[in-house]
């Protein structure tokens, strides 16, 4: 991999710079202290920095579940009208064929268009496949017979017969996410007040025409009975197993990863660095800076990957064992498997990759993009169709959304690649990618331009160095002569 420097006059310089910062008095330290803080530039930016993030945190997370109800847009539900239609009795002793599913079916459509549901018409196996892949929230059926019993129901009232109950029913499926389970139930009360305030008022008013022609008197009962002919039903064909999390589980485990992959990279970055003596190791009160192992950017950011390989791997093991322990209901414990591994290397990469190219501000970076704008993007709380439109699109490419469908697929819909995990595995091999090549073209950058990391492997013009050093003290940049040969011994001169 390299080897260390010899430091002997820096360990002697050391240990003089050692006794002479024990020996300052505590007022000097107190009057330097006084000094910093009188100094815009020490405290203003950390200050701007933390306030800018933490005010985009607050903004992106309640703004996506402040108004649900006000955000709803393009909400899926199926829509499947089985009515064969019938003969429906005139008050004049004639009857017309006519087809009450079809007008419900109208009103459904329309009412719910207003309110940012999107109702496909469909057959009962499309509707019901969408619904077990997690493409559509409900599927409303209309029954093969639903006029015939609305005409029985309203023969009844005259001839004294017991009618066959009308219902719709509603399907919904909690692994499609909680929230959008209780949208759909939502929009399935509504629909049961327009419902029965358009065929109830259609009933009584054909009735009452017919008991008024054969001068029968028309009961409070039978009217009331009439004006609430419909039961709409809400069913779950398929419940989730105990141990779901009453389909929260595949959130918080997409939590879990993407953590994994984020934070890991950060402690494995931080960890190697103190190793290889690129910056300080210290616990407690101890404080240690490493001989520099001599070790291109390149070695450094490959070292970083190899380890974060080995994280992926023991880290999902322990991952599902701990599920496991706690009760949680996996019926694909080794796909998922599989899938954790891909989904921590792939954001421990591209991870580690932007806090090489980019440095301390990398982290930033990392912040924002994997967890700021991945959770209120993810839909695994507030579906995406329930938030501001602007969620939607920045979940076309953050990580925490596609990972979301592909452990909502294995855990609720048999690792169905159709119900989202094919198009998150494919994503996470093209971010997993997309990572390589980026931190494998800006570190063989750096190294060859002979941008080490070491003080003095950069060369600031003099005007950005006064800006890095903020009129303070000049910025270290001695370089380590040993370090400088065993990285740049293969290195073709630099042409500029």
């Amino acid at each position: 991999m390299g080897r260390h420097e010899s430091t002997d006059d820096t360990e002697k310089s050391s240990g003089d710079e050692v006794v002479s910062e024990a020996s300052v008095p505590e007022a000097e330290a107190g009057s330097t202290i006084a000094e910093v803080l009188r100094s815009p530039r020490f405290w203003l930016a950390p200050l701007i920095l933390v306030v800018v993030i933490m005010s985009l945190m607050a903004a992106v997370y309640m703004g996506a579940v402040a108004d649900p109800q006000k955000n709803l847009h393009d909400f899926p539900i199926a829509l499947v009208n089985e009515d064969r239609g019938g003969e429906v009795d005139n008050p004049d002793g004639t009857t017309t064929t006519q087809n009450f599913g079809a007008e419900v079916a109208d009103g459904v459509v329309s009412a719910a268009a207003a309110s940012g549901i999107a109702v496909e018409r469909t057959d009962r196996v499309t509707a019901l496949g969408e619904l077990n892949s997690g493409k559509t929230y409900g599927v409303v059926v209309i029954g093969p017979n639903f006029t015939n019993r609305a005409v029985a129901l309203g023969r009844s009232a005259v001839l004294q017969a017991k009618p066959a109950p009308m219902a719709i029913d509603v399907f919904i499926n909690r692994g499609s996410g909680t929230f959008a389970s209780a949208v759909t139930t939502t929009f399935a009360d509504e629909m049961s007040e327009q419902v029965n305030a358009q065929v109830g008022e259609r009933l009584v008013a054909t009735v009452r025409q017919t008991l008024v022609a054969a001068d029968v008197p028309f009961s409070g009962a039978a009217q009331l009975a009439l004006a609430n002919p419909v039961d709409v039903r809400v069913i779950e064909p398929t419940p989730l197993p105990d141990g779901s999390g009453n389909g929260l589980s595949a959130f918080y485990y997409t939590l879990l990863l993407i953590l994994a992959g984020f934070t890991g990279a950060m402690m494995v970055s931080v960890v190697v660095d103190g190793i290889l003596g690129q910056t300080p190791i210290e616990y407690g009160p101890f404080y240690q800076l490493r001989q520099r192992l001599a070790i291109s950017r390149w070695g450094t950011l490959a070292t970083k990957w190899t380890i974060m390989v080995f994280v992926a791997l023991v880290q999902s093991g322990l991952y599902i064992a701990v599920c496991a322990a706690v009760g949680t209901s996996l019926p694909n414990a080794f796909s998922l498997w599989m899938f954790s591994v891909l989904v921590i290397t792939a954001v421990g990469v591209s991870a580690s990759s932007m806090m090489a190219v980019f440095g301390n501000p990398g982290l930033i970076l990392n912040l924002i993009f994997f967890v700021i704008l991945g959770l209120p993007s993810s839909g695994g709380t507030v579906p995406l169709e329930a938030s501001p439109r602007i969620f939607a699109w920045i979940a076309a490419i953050e990580p925490m959304h596609l990972v979301y469908l592909g452990c909502r697929a294995i855990l609720y819909f048999d690792a169905d690649l159709d119900a989202g995990l094919g198009r998150s595995v494919i994503q996470c091999l093209i971010g997993l990618l997309v990572g390589i090549a980026l931190g494998l073209g800006g570190t063989k950058l750096y190294d060859r331009k002979g941008w080490h990391r070491f003080p003095g492997g950069m060369t600031l013009p003099p005007r950005l160095a006064r800006f890095a050093d903020g009129g303070g003290p000049a910025t270290i940049t001695t370089p380590s002569p040993a370090h400088v040969a065993a990285v740049s011994a293969d290195r073709p001169a630099d042409p500029g």
